[in-house]
């Protein structure tokens, strides 16, 4: 190469360098990344405390790629650039077959497992009404037939049977009526959650488990789409921005007279059963319930009908219009972010059943399970 030619291919290098490098001094940070649906890293304070913790450099570095200009482009090239090297995924996500983004499950030392399941059966011994749990599968255990070979995927089916061989509720076999249907559109292919038809399936699991009726599929009239525009968390830490989106479903409407209180801060505010604000976010799934909250309470109107306490994920906010005519009031709680006694809460107000309801993966590792045996 001639010294040109050198000196040229230098001067590109430092021109591409010194534009980013005024870019990014120029252009307004983002405290909300879209694409990736997370609050991002603003520049942090200085202040020689944080220095010396070492405080300020971490969070300075975690800026510093927040920030990076045309972020949300340079993340999607990293994965046209994985797909051309051979490579079916990026950041743990895999695309497979119709577009479907599936991340693989580890599953956790026993002894997690085994913590978890002595707070669900502290929580049976602690209260008198009938306690019911269910575990739900995902894609990876669903759809492991189509990750690559040597994609690591850890049974979600062994983790069910063992966490219900120690279990003291009366088990849920949501595995089977999920399994039952798997080619059918019971998953969003960008989002981990079910879809509203695979959280019908769940509730024929439920159904059976808890005797209640369970309508035929083709009794919801009024079932429709609210959104084909739906891009799921799976969809943001992936890349494959290229994909196409889901389309969201609703089977019940909002029944009349039905009340819901939520507790977002500690202090009750009117809730919703569907929040179709949401539908013109990002986030479009917390359409359902308004997304994550500690508490809610729906009183239904259907009366003489027992009443329910769901513990719950993020899963079962699509899962409770399906159950509203079989309770005369669902309270709806996440351990995440309820911090009262749980057993109190129930003596309070007289629970005639309780549900405990996650899917493998947030069962697996959410660090306040152990709060359903305070």
């Amino acid at each position: 190469m001639s010294k040109k030619a050198m000196w040229a291919e230098a001067l590109i290098f430092l021109a591409f360098i010194g534009v980013f490098f005024i870019l990014n001094l120029v252009l307004p940070d983002r405290s909300f990344s879209e694409q990736e649906n997370r609050y991002l890293q603003t520049r942090p304070e200085f202040s020689f405390k944080s220095l010396f913790s070492g405080d300020y450099t971490s969070k300075f570095e975690t800026y510093t790629t927040d920030q990076f200009t045309f972020r949300d482009e340079w993340i999607t090239l990293k994965a046209a650039s994985e797909l051309a090297l051979g490579k079916q995924e990026n950041n743990d996500v895999h695309l497979c077959e119709n577009g479907t983004l599936i991340e693989g499950y580890e599953r956790p030392e026993d002894s997690k497992l085994e913590q978890n399941m002595s707070a669900l059966n502290a929580l049976v011994g602690n209260v008198d009404a009938e306690v019911y749990f269910a575990l739900i599968p995902d894609k990876s255990d669903l759809y492991a037939s189509l990750l690559p070979t040597n994609a690591p995927n850890d049974s979600q089916k062994e983790v069910i049977d063992f966490c219900y061989g120690l279990s003291d509720a009366t088990n849920v076999d949501m595995y089977s009526a999920l399994n039952g249907h798997k080619d059918e559109y019971i998953f969003y292919r960008t989002d981990h959650h079910w879809t509203s038809l695979g959280a019908y399936y769940g509730l024929t699991a439920l159904a059976e488990s808890m005797g209640l009726p369970c309508p035929a599929l083709d009794s919801y009239t009024n079932r429709h789409v609210v959104s084909d525009e739906f891009y799921g968390t799976t969809w943001s830490s992936s890349g494959f921005s290229w994909v196409d989106p889901d389309s969201m479903e609703i089977f019940v409407d909002v029944p009349e007279g039905l009340e819901v209180t939520s507790y977002p801060e500690g202090s009750p505010v009117e809730g919703k059963l569907y929040d179709f604000s949401y539908l013109e976010k990002k986030d479009k799934y917390s359409m359902f319930m308004g997304g994550n909250c500690p508490l809610h309470e729906i009183v239904t109107g259907a009366e003489g009908k027992p009443s329910l306490l769901t513990i719950r994920d993020s899963y079962t906010d699509s899962l409770i219009p399906f159950l509203l005519d079989d309770y005369s009031e669902i309270h709806v709680l996440d351990l995440r972010y309820y911090r009262a006694s749980l057993k109190t809460y129930i003596e309070q107000n007289g629970f005639d059943q309780v549900l405990v309801c996650y899917s493998v993966y947030n069962f697996s590792t959410d660090a306040n399970i152990f709060l359903l045996g305070m």
